[in-house]
């Protein structure tokens, strides 16, 4: 039994996503505080490309607890990640309040794709970047130093066995 960071949200659920995006969206999510709004990985990769130049995954940060908005930076730096160099959080400021009285501030993680480089990012240059930071967001959880240093309770993270959730992703397709 392998546990890793997952967890489902309507907001990544009711998107069409190849499965490394959804288990990139998933593990996220798992992060506490951290809830996913919305992503344009579910358009075609010449739209992400040409209309979005780059990757956008926006999400919220609970006021009271921005410790997955910490943990999710750690793992974006480049000293702990090789794509971190690619990679970044942003954020976008609204004048309109929200409903639940938090600050109206929307992050978003972007992975900026310059149609005119050389060489040219494809596709799976980005599934294998997602990939990629499952496993270093994995990491990151299991080890024991960095979660004690700066005093992060492993309770307050959603973690799947993986085997288990992979199995009923199949039968769900298969329709039973």
């Amino acid at each position: 039994m392998s546990l890793v960071l997952r967890k489902s949200s309507p907001n990544i659920t009711r998107h069409k996503l190849k499965r490394e995006y959804k288990n990139l969206l998933m593990s996220i999510q798992a992060l506490p505080g951290i809830n996913i709004v919305g992503t344009n990985l579910d358009k075609p990769f010449e739209k992400i490309v040409d209309g979005w130049n780059g990757v956008h995954i926006f999400f919220t940060v609970r006021e009271d607890n921005n410790e997955g908005l910490f943990f999710l930076g750690r793992c974006l730096n480049k000293r702990y990640w090789e794509h971190g160099n690619k990679w970044r959080i942003e954020l976008e400021v609204n004048d309109d309040p929200y409903p639940n009285q938090m600050r109206p501030i929307v992050y978003f993680l972007y992975r900026p794709i310059d149609k005119n480089s050389i060489p040219q990012t494809k596709e799976i240059d980005i599934i294998e970047e997602c990939e990629s930071l499952i496993s270093c967001m994995n990491r990151h959880y299991k080890h024991e130093i960095f979660m004690t240093n700066y005093n992060m309770s492993k309770d307050v993270y959603h973690l799947e066995d993986e085997v288990a959730w992979d199995r009923g992703e199949k039968l769900n397709t298969l329709g039973l």
